[in-house]
């Protein structure tokens, strides 16, 4: 088995369209930090002195000296009547009001750009495990390995194991360099970061390692069952598009408990919230009594992928087996 699994890597390494996935799944992590970078950048003296001089104009305009003779009339239409309003001071635009960029914030980047991140390399591994045993079945050499290795099983196993290899260093390498990055760029801009939001950090990127992992084994199970790289990919498609519109049309906002991107998303982020209306939920806000949001947990969501890989694996493996080569 080691030996075949020596192989299998070694092929795997040497696939034009792998190697172009590898770099792909390093190349966009790179693009979205420098992205990061630049939209919470600092402002620069000159970003502060042309706000110092677009407030200057605004000041002077007359709409501005207009809304100000309204505030004084009226006070109660800008603040509640129980504060005293500076009508001059609440209305004259300042420098604040044209410096409007966010701040590195990590929380918010394992919310948006972590999540896009994982989400990127695994259909990019997806894709890997796809492409590398689609190419053994349109050249027909899964013929000629069966035999110098009859034994199906094995080949079947050392080619998943290559992937699955291939995908947990591919994404650790991908994660672990994007949240090097961002973590040195806070320290560089003196943003302090609590030890417990590093620690989620480091809970979430594991996880997304994994689940990198088990999208390239899903990807090369759905290939070597349909034996054509095509067909995984249409096929994914359409389940991914016309089968959540599908169950989304006849269960509704409910339906969210049961699509592939939902459970995903709970096990990476230790858990999902989505919306379901029901009467109840009206008199629930008043009450305390009922609520309109459901989640599914880490526990739910693994559940839940566990079955879908084991289903398709087991008949992936069942198939490579039983039926007969081309």
């Amino acid at each position: 088995m080691k030996d075949l699994l020596r192989v299998e890597l070694t092929r795997l390494r040497w696939r034009r369209a792998v190697v172009v996935l590898v770099a792909a799944c390093l190349l966009v992590p790179a693009a979205i930090w420098v992205g990061t970078a630049w939209s919470t950048r600092p402002f620069s003296d000159d970003d502060v002195a042309a706000a110092e001089q677009q407030a200057a104009r605004d000041a002077d305009q007359p709409w501005v000296r207009r809304e100000i003779r309204k505030c004084e009339k009226s006070p109660e239409n800008y603040a509640p009547p129980s504060e005293d309003v500076d009508c001059t001071e609440l209305l004259t635009p300042t420098v604040a009001n044209y410096l409007y960029r966010p701040t590195l914030d990590v929380s918010s980047v394992l919310r948006d750009q972590g999540v896009a991140v994982v989400t990127i390399l695994a259909v990019l591994v997806l894709i890997l495990g796809t492409t590398f045993v689609g190419h053994d079945w349109n050249t027909g050499s899964i013929s000629n390995q069966l035999l110098f290795e009859p034994r199906r099983r094995r080949v079947w196993l050392s080619k998943a194991l290559a992937v699955v290899l291939t995908g947990l260093v591919v994404g650790a390498v991908a994660l672990l360099a994007f949240w090097g990055a961002t973590a040195a760029l806070a320290a560089h801009r003196d943003i302090a970061v609590p030890a417990a939001q590093w620690a989620d950090v480091r809970a979430t990127t594991a996880r997304g390692i994994v689940l990198v992992a088990l999208a390239g084994l899903l990807g090369y199970a759905l290939t070597m069952l349909f034996r054509s790289t095509v067909a995984t990919l249409g096929v994914g498609l359409g389940i991914a598009a016309g089968g959540s519109l599908g169950i989304l049309a006849l269960v509704g906002e409910g339906g969210l408990r049961w699509l592939l991107p939902s459970n995903a998303l709970a096990v990476l982020e230790d858990g999902f919230d989505y919306y379901v209306w029901n009467p109840a939920c009206d008199s629930g806000y008043q009450t305390g009594a009922a609520s309109c949001m459901r989640t599914i947990t880490l526990v739910d969501g693994s559940l839940y992928l566990g079955v879908v890989l084991a289903v398709v694996v087991a008949a992936s493996l069942w198939s490579f087996q039983r039926r007969d080569l081309p």
